[in-house]
């Protein structure tokens, strides 16, 4: 791996850790007070800023809720590290860097990058800078709602905008403003791009397709509103075929993958992430082989088995830390955006809601092989997709395609998109919030299961992140009633 990225992957548990900026200095949530005057960077330095500080927070904090509350892992009973988030017990202040990193980290040295780009002509790095702030923007609003948008990052009291009406309008328009400027980004002579791009390695083409099937994904949101829109695209074709990762981490202090990096380095524990029987139990009765890639066999004397722990279940006496299987999160683990799988699962869901069912298998069916793939399961992934078995196509209607979809993409989604299965899990309801605990002979398989130690009551669910503090502290433009976190977004599942 080339030593200029390595410049900045080392600063990772920094930004995580706020060693750049304390919470007591950080009084506008609009302007970094450590970042540089703008003569002093250029493009090929403000990129890998961007994408290290946006690793980060992906990698570590937005993966690491999304895996809790997809039930993906759940909290050691006898430690306590997570158990604010597992409960749902999120408050404004619960962890200022969701917010923080992304909105006046990333973003700031996006907008740099256009500018100065722009200037340069250097359309290569102008349509990246592009395309990662609409992720960017995606990921914020879809966590939070509302968010400043059409006065971000200009000035302390910028306005929330809607994000229905305006944020997403406002996303897509990125995308199409990079998507038609993929010529000039693919020209001759301009300004070089390689390591300087974490991604793709300046590979413009498959920036292009990452926007598209980034598109196709925010218009999925309203399927109805944008149906048309959307079998234009599927028409035209050249989604992702290439997973959208930041991939050069080592397993060494300060460049491993920054789930690893904080929660099995610099915690005084390792063993707060574990299994939850959630996901094991579906997977178990199947006899999925990934099982082996999400979990640890537990450390027993005899290393034979797995075990998991219900959702949120603090008896430590029933589950300790020798006798249950503790998550398997590596250190030299990508960081994804978006993976040729979940794109896969994406379309096989549009021609599934489109009625056309040959489509939708032949999507489904190569997004779990690309999903048994990734763990270097090839050869097993056409035992399970074939007839009569456990994860046959499913087409019956409409609602047994896209359960039969979601289900699949929701378990690809663990070690690798658990905040894009968050997501999923509130547009469609799937997998389905339960009312009862694993343990219940009531419960069903596949299911979220009931945490008797939640903040919520039974059937409700984690929405959305809770407003930062410090937006809502120093912007006289916030909400002045802030949306529980059970209420709804505009485009989840009513």
């Amino acid at each position: 791996m080339k030593k200029f990225k390595y410049l900045y992957i080392g600063v990772l548990s920094a930004i995580l850790s706020g060693t750049f900026t304390s919470c007591e200095d950080y009084l506008d949530v609009n302007k970094n007070p450590n970042y540089p005057d703008e003569s002093q960077v250029t493009v090929t330095t403000l990129l890998p800023s961007a994408f290290t500080g946006s690793a980060a927070v992906m990698g570590y904090l937005y993966q690491l809720y999304g895996s809790m509350w997809s039930q993906h892992y759940t909290q050691n009973p006898s430690s306590s590290q997570y158990i604010t988030l597992v409960n749902y017990a999120m408050t404004s202040s619960s962890d200022l860097r969701l917010w923080r990193i992304p909105y006046a980290d990333v973003l700031p040295d996006l907008d740099l990058v256009i500018k100065k780009s722009e200037e340069e002509g250097a359309w290569n790095y102008w349509v990246v800078g592009k395309i990662m702030t609409a992720f960017t923007y995606h990921v914020l609003t879809d966590a939070y709602g509302d968010i400043p948008f059409t006065e971000a990052l200009k000035g302390q009291n910028c306005k929330y905008d809607d994000s229905k009406t305006v944020i997403y309008p406002g996303i897509i328009k990125m995308l199409d403003d990079a998507i038609d400027k993929e010529a000039e980004a693919s020209a001759k002579g301009l300004k070089t791009m390689n390591v300087e791009d974490y991604i793709y390695d300046g590979d413009i083409a498959k920036w292009i397709r990452f926007a598209k099937t980034l598109k196709l994904k925010l218009l999925m949101r309203d399927f109805d509103t944008n149906k048309a829109e959307i079998q234009t695209m599927l028409a035209a074709g050249d989604f992702l075929k290439d997973d959208a990762t930041v991939h050069c981490f080592e397993d060494v202090v300060n460049k491993s993958n920054p789930f690893y990096e904080n929660d099995r380095r610099q915690l005084n524990t390792t063993n707060n992430v574990r299994a939850c029987t959630t996901l094991y139990n579906y997977l178990a009765k199947y006899e999925d082989p990934r099982i082996g890639d999400f979990y640890e066999k537990t450390a027993a004397s005899d290393r034979t088995e797995y075990r998991a722990i219900p959702y949120g279940n603090r008896t430590s006496s029933a589950y300790s830390i020798s006798t249950t299987s503790r998550a398997v999160i590596g250190a030299t683990d990508p960081v994804y955006y978006m993976s040729a799988a979940e794109a896969e699962y994406l379309l096989a869901e549009c021609y599934a809601r489109l009625g056309d069912k040959g489509s939708a298998k032949t999507h489904y069916d190569k997004a779990v092989e690309l999903s048994f793939a990734r763990w270097n399961h090839d050869e097993k992934a056409a035992e399970f997709i074939a007839v009569g078995k456990p994860y046959e196509f499913q087409d019956t209607d409409e609602e047994s395609m896209l359960k039969c979809i979601l289900t699949q993409k929701w378990i690809a989604s663990t070690r690798c998109q658990a905040w894009d299965a968050w997501f999923d899990i509130n547009r469609t309801g799937i997998p389905e919030v339960s009312e009862y605990t694993t343990d219940d002979a009531t419960y069903v398989l596949g299911t979220l299961a009931y945490n008797p130690n939640s903040s919520l009551t039974k059937g409700q669910f984690a929405h959305r992140f809770i407003y930062s503090k410090e937006s809502l502290d120093y912007n006289t433009n916030a909400p002045t009633k802030v949306p529980a976190i059970t209420e709804p977004l505009w485009w989840h599942k009513k």
